[in-house]
């Protein structure tokens, strides 16, 4: 099973600004729509527009909007600034770290400006950077719950368990009122062993957030580690009710659906993702699998294809449509598909994984009456153009006599 459990960083400006809260965002979204409508020019009509997108999570089309501000207003900071956080909830890291840099060399001075760029370093894996600039935010910003938050996030990424706990709890003393905080607890919490403190942290974070699909999500990951999956079946719909497009979700979800038997909700799930994240080839891997088990050769064929288009060294991809083609009793293409695999098996060394593609192949050989060097000429993966099995076998064999 593959879950993911996130730090949940928070950004200043996602929780602080977007305009007055007294109005709602239907009637900021309709103001600033006839702004720019009314008047194409003017820059802050369309970052007053994407600041509305953000607050509704419609994170392409706030980029869009904040895009069309920098071009009217080549110096126009917040915008930048907010470009980047609508980059960041793209996964977009490396864009997002140059629209919030750009950001802060206009206008080093807006505020809170250290906690954002700091928490995009944290996000890109620059721990070092994380650190030197929400340390900066600690001594000159004014939004302290966020940045012990984030610098909690960057204690625990680094390891410092302990410390984490100890400065999110400081976030807490601040501002109580912070979910995040109490769905990052709750990570570490489990990650230490301590179930019955995940799962109160989970529960205060829905108590203050009860539409909060992260906090959902990791209850199901914990009742799915027990082995409880009607439990994990539950929160985790629930957490989709509140995330529709949400991948994480939509793929524990198609785990545990098959897991219980229910492959073609499972299925359901996988497509969805797909749509979302047409790049990922372990999902492309798992609904060919499904499919295959549903009857359906040909659609597990084509999942396998997109697969290793995407994976050139997925090695089960290319056993399974060995598999799938040997059900269709397409001999040549069964038998090319097991031949790369076990290629793969071999370099990766994953033995146990090559004796098994290699019993398969046997049989298949048997079964048509056919041999190995008949299949000399077909089409490898570039990466394993040129690699011999049997003269690996042999430098291998030679090494370990020495």
């Amino acid at each position: 099973m593959t879950t993911f459990r996130f730090f949940i960083l928070v950004f200043s400006l996602f929780l602080l600004a977007c305009g007055p809260k007294e109005d709602s965002l239907e009637g900021r979204f309709i103001i600033y729509s006839k702004q720019v409508e009314d008047n194409p020019d003017n820059p802050e009509g369309y970052y007053e527009l994407g600041k509305v997108y953000i607050e509704q999570k419609e994170y392409q089309a706030a980029l869009k909007q904040f895009n069309k501000a920098t071009r009217l207003k080549k110096d126009y900071g917040e915008a930048y600034r907010e470009k980047g956080i609508a980059l960041f909830y793209l996964r977009r890291f490396l864009d997002s770290e140059k629209a919030i840099l750009k950001s802060f060399k206009l206008n080093p001075a807006q505020p809170n400006i250290a906690t954002d760029l700091g928490s995009i370093y944290l996000a890109n894996g620059s721990f070092n950077k994380a650190f030197r600039y929400l340390k900066v935010a600690q001594n000159r910003e004014n939004n302290l719950h966020i940045v012990f938050n984030n610098l909690g996030v960057a204690y625990a990424k680094t390891g410092e368990s302990k410390e984490a706990l100890k400065i999110w709890k400081q976030a807490l003393q601040i501002n109580p009122g912070i979910p995040e905080t109490y769905i990052n607890m709750g990570v570490v919490y489990e990650k230490i062993g301590d179930k019955k403190k995940a799962l109160t942290a989970y529960q205060k974070a829905l108590n203050l957030d009860e539409s909060n699909a992260m906090a959902y999500f990791n209850l199901g990951v914990i009742y799915a580690k027990e082995k409880n999956f009607q439990k994990a079946v539950k929160e985790w719909e629930t957490a989709l009710n509140f995330e529709t497009r949400d991948e994480n979700i939509l793929n524990s979800l198609a785990w545990v659906y098959e897991k219980i038997g229910r492959k073609k909700e499972a299925l359901v799930m996988l497509e969805k993702s797909i749509k979302l994240s047409p790049y990922a080839s372990k999902t492309y891997f798992s609904s060919g699998r499904i499919k295959y088990d549903l009857g359906d050769s040909d659609g597990a064929i084509k999942s396998f294809k997109k697969a290793v288009l995407l994976d050139p060294v997925f090695g089960d991809a290319y056993y399974r449509m060995g598999l799938a083609f040997d059900s269709q009793n397409q001999s040549y293409n069964a038998i090319s598909s097991l031949l790369i695999a076990e290629i793969i098996y071999h370099k990766t060394m994953k033995m146990k994984l090559f004796a098994n593609v290699q019993a398969k192949l046997k049989s298949l050989f048997d079964k048509h009456k056919t041999e190995r060097k008949k299949f000399s000429a077909i089409q490898l993966p570039e990466i394993l153009k040129g690699y011999d099995i049997n003269q690996r076998q042999n430098q291998i064999r030679t090494s370990k006599e020495k």
